[in-house]
């Protein structure tokens, strides 16, 4: 388009194209970086080196303290088993509590709505849909249970879903 005559933008060489086997190489100009990444390196490796020689000091303080300690443990350790031992059973138990309590719970109050006829409506007809169809002691699985359609009967052509908008 620029090489044409008239056309009043200058005339740009296009750079030449690498032939088949040749992997094109463009030499990228270096970046130099500035001042504001400089700074992020150094914060960087400032909060690095203080977190090492935390981490070295946290290090040397613990294995102090194990050789100052170890012969108090040695002595108190027929204490230290017989406690660890109740503390085991007795968290066991707590859990073990807790689970039941809520097992009761959920239990207490499943039968409440069952018994007071709280339940969610339409739970009433789901045996008919696993079990028998509308009561005339035909299994639904063979006859239909995929359709929904049973046959002329009792009014229904289809069985209604156990939960509405389904």
């Amino acid at each position: 388009m620029a090489d044409r005559p008239g056309s009043s933008l200058p005339a740009v060489p296009r750079p030449a194209r690498p032939r088949s086997g040749q992997a094109s190489y463009s030499p990228r100009r270096r970046v130099q970086p500035s001042n504001a990444q400089l700074l992020v390196y150094l914060a960087l490796a400032v909060t690095l080196a203080a977190l090492l020689v935390l981490t070295g000091v946290t290090l040397t303080v613990a294995s102090v303290v194990l050789v100052v300690l170890a012969p108090l443990l040695l002595l108190t350790s027929p204490l230290w088993a017989p406690v660890a031992v109740v503390a085991i059973v007795s968290g066991g138990a707590l859990l073990f509590g807790c689970s039941l309590t809520v097992f009761a719970l959920g239990a207490g109050t499943w039968a409440h709505r069952h018994l007071t006829g709280r339940h969610p409506v339409g739970t009433h007809r789901v045996g008919y849909a696993y079990g028998y169809a509308r009561g005339r002691g035909r299994f639904a699985g063979a006859g239909g249970h995929a359709t929904g359609y049973h046959g002329q009967g009792q009014g229904y052509d289809r069985m209604k879903d156990a939960v509405p908008g389904a």
